[in-house]
């Protein structure tokens, strides 16, 4: 397996180049120097803890990002200002797909080090804790140059069971022991030995069928009938198990794509058109799954939505 240490300057340099590209700016990786984090990674710190995963070898690496590097790395994308005070939500919401565009592009650099597939490889902002992988970690932190005041910190940690998975992903790369063995080379013929006295053909013995063991007995199975199932109800089977799982319901009036420039440029009293018309029915999501459309009304002088249309086809 590659030492994780060169795994670490990979990953790392990878973040450089994507870095210096969103900013528009000469960047340079460091290196990385090794500093173990000390327990569990917690998300509401004065850090933006992402987690990228290779689905192919189910691996998951945590990379985290200073808030104070970030507030100076989204000041400079929208502007050239590197102080911006505190981040608010729409700084955030930069700051998120900033790191989160970073932290992809450090784990294809690994997946391709690794000599493995990127396919479905994502990451994503990290705010629950509880969703990152335990300790121990084998931690790196390295520091990238942008610009000629700008040094921003990465953090990369490698839960054990991590290590476990890039391990096994190295190992499949290379072949057994076995195939590796290249054929012996031919060696010059050797002085040709005196020939050995002619003997006579061994007479041919026939095989003696075994006897069987002492006290030996076929072996009689008892038959058996399959476990009959009884079949639950439809539209009950073990539903109580889930009925207090919280769900998070959507309505959606309609969608929109601009580009970075106009969202930060966005003001009190600024229209932009969404991609649906007044009198089409808004869509009603769970969980992020289309289940429903309908119509805004109002009920006690709140929004409400009267369903018209169950289960419908994505448009």
């Amino acid at each position: 397996m590659a030492e994780m240490q060169q795994l670490a300057d990979t990953m790392l340099a990878a973040a450089s180049t994507v870095l210096g590209r969103l900013v528009e700016q000469p960047a340079a990786a460091t290196g990385c120097m090794r500093k173990d984090h000390e327990g569990s990674i917690r998300t509401d710190g004065n850090e933006l803890v992402t987690m990228a995963e290779i689905p192919s070898i189910g691996a998951k690496v945590v990379v985290r990002f200073p808030s104070a590097d970030m507030q100076a790395i989204v000041g400079i994308m929208l502007g050239g200002a590197e102080d911006l005070g505190e981040m608010g939500p729409m700084q955030l919401s930069i700051a998120s797909e900033t790191v989160s565009q970073i932290a992809v592009a450090m784990a294809e650099a690994l997946a391709k080090e690794l000599n493995v597939t990127n396919d479905g490889i994502h990451a994503e902002l990290c705010t629950d804790a509880t969703a990152l992988p335990p300790p121990p970690f084998e931690s790196y932190i390295g520091m990238i140059q942008v610009g000629a005041d700008l040094t921003p910190q990465v953090a990369i940690d490698f839960a054990a069971i991590t290590k476990s998975k890039l391990g096994d992903a190295a190992s499949a790369e290379a072949p057994p022991a076995v195939y590796e063995q290249a054929a012996a080379p031919a060696t010059a013929p050797a002085a040709a030995a005196p020939a050995a006295p002619v003997r006579e053909p061994a007479p041919e013995r026939k095989p003696v069928p075994a006897s069987p063991p002492p006290n030996a007995h076929n072996v009689a199975y008892t038959s058996m009938q399959p476990t009959h199932v009884q079949a639950a109800h439809p539209g009950q089977a073990n539903l109580d198990l889930v009925h207090d799982v919280p769900l998070q319901i959507s309505a959606v009036l309609g969608k929109s794509v601009m580009p970075l420039r106009e969202v930060v440029s966005l003001q009190s009293g600024t229209v932009f058109e969404l991609d649906k018309l007044a009198a089409d029915p808004i869509d009603l999501y769970v969980n992020n799954i289309l289940i429903a459309r309908g119509e805004v009304v109002v009920v006690d002088d709140k929004y409400a939505v009267k369903i018209s249309e169950l289960n419908p086809q994505p448009s």
